[in-house]
């Protein structure tokens, strides 16, 4: 099973806590013959946390310079460099044991993908040799909360975005009131919160700007900035109804003025 230190970045200490967590879960379940528990437990983790959270984070890790190396520092380039190679090595061996996990439950596909993963020369003949994930004894729950927060920051801002009809591509401000106690997390983890809620920038604020779209939440108040200028040009549709109400006034007053249409019309007509 897959470990970090304890100095490594926030997705990384999150989603290998997480797998760990899983496979308590996943074997528990086993161990009690609830095989629909542990079917579920390992779908919630790999197509919720891993596939859905996970791999959008860490597309960030692996993001690659579009002006090439020669725009970085030789200190920026091994730094980078080595968060890359950190965040592959996460990644790869979470796989890995998610492959292992979900093996009894799909056992053919599980078979193909994980003789890929290792280019053909694994090192057991078939996975369902291999050792099935076991939790270790302790598990950072400091990171599994901690995540909780921002992935809540996140889903209120998407919240936030739809509500105030913001368009999918645009990326507003967003004003943020929360909790000291969380102010340094969310602030550390500010770009993940920017990238995965479409937001250009995250203002800390002491009071939400009046008049915004905000909500309440437990730990933080949020809302987006987002106004709108609407700029309706004129329809040839509409010109044409008030052309033709307007054929039909000129119309009624010429009819009102010949005093023979006014001598037939029935006297109920002619009151008021």
């Amino acid at each position: 099973m897959p470990v970090v230190a304890e100095d490594a970045p926030l997705e990384a200490r999150w989603i290998v806590a997480e797998l760990h967590a899983t496979a308590a879960k996943v074997n528990q379940s086993l161990e009690n013959y609830r095989y629909d528990d542990a079917a579920n437990a390992i779908y919630q983790f790999f197509w919720g946390s891993f596939c859905d959270w996970y791999l959008e984070i860490v597309k960030l890790r692996l993001d690659f310079p579009m002006d090439g190396p020669e725009s970085e520092s030789a200190s920026q380039q091994a730094s980078k460099s080595a968060g890359r190679k950190a965040a592959l090595t996460t990644l790869v061996s979470v796989f890995e044991a998610s492959l292992r996990l979900l093996s009894p439950f799909m056992p053919f596909l599980t078979e193909e993908i994980w003789h890929a993963l290792y280019n053909g020369n694994p090192p057991a003949k078939s996975i369902a040799l291999t050792t099935f994930p076991q939790a270790a004894e302790t598990i950072d729950n400091d990171a599994l909360r901690s995540m909780e927060i921002v992935q809540s920051l996140i889903v209120a801002l998407r919240a936030a975005r739809k509500d105030a009809g913001v368009p999918e591509k645009d990326a507003v401000p967003a004003e943020v009131r929360i909790d000291v106690i969380y102010l340094g997390l969310v602030r550390e983890s500010s770009v993940i919160v920017e990238r995965l809620a479409r937001v250009g920038e995250l203002r800390f604020v002491e009071a939400i700007t009046a008049g915004t779209r905000q909500a309440l939440h437990a730990q933080f108040r949020r809302s987006v900035i987002y106004e709108r200028t609407i700029d309706i040009p004129p329809s040839a549709s509409v010109d044409k109804d008030i052309a033709k109400y307007e054929k039909g006034i000129a119309a009624a007053e010429r009819q009102l003025s010949n005093e023979g249409f006014l001598a037939k019309a029935p006297a109920m007509w002619l009151k008021g």
